[in-house]
């Protein structure tokens, strides 16, 4: 049983109407499963903390995730600025002047398999075996605090 604390979640917002902001990373290189071990860390902390957790993780896949989360921030401010929100629908909403990017956080984070390549690598006495390479698809969606 370990002694540490995880970080606290927050509490989701199921609002139908409620902003939405996404980036994807389609074909990453990586493996799905080993993705999925890292976006199940950031699903439902506030952007800060999800972005503090990816710096320091140890795990090749933070790198990516830590960009495409950084695209979704840069996506959800260029929408706030240009007044062009969207709901999960993908239907356009009143423009919020109140929201601030500080206020999201991660609402959806998955990795999806991508297509696998083949490839074959040299054995002795001229056989070869054969060997995959995985790639993944990683979304990000996020969404404004409950009160907010």
């Amino acid at each position: 049983m370990s002694t540490k604390s995880a970080k606290p979640r927050v509490k989701r917002n199921e609002a139908k109407d409620a902003p939405e902001f996404k980036a994807f990373h389609q074909y990453a290189k990586g493996s799905p499963q080993k993705a999925r071990l890292v976006m199940d860390q950031i699903r439902g902390l506030p952007i800060s903390d999800a972005l503090d957790l990816l710096q320091f993780s140890n795990r090749r896949a933070a790198f990516q995730i830590r960009k495409v989360l950084t695209s979704a921030v840069a996506n959800a401010n260029h929408a706030l600025e240009e007044e062009l929100i969207r709901d999960s629908r993908g239907v356009v909403i009143a423009p919020q002047p109140d929201m601030d990017v500080e206020d999201l956080y991660v609402h959806e984070a998955q990795a999806t398999d991508g297509p696998r390549q083949k490839r074959w690598r040299p054995r002795a006495r001229g056989s070869a075996f054969p060997y995959r390479r995985y790639t993944c698809h990683l979304t990000i969606k996020l969404r404004p605090l409950k009160g907010k």
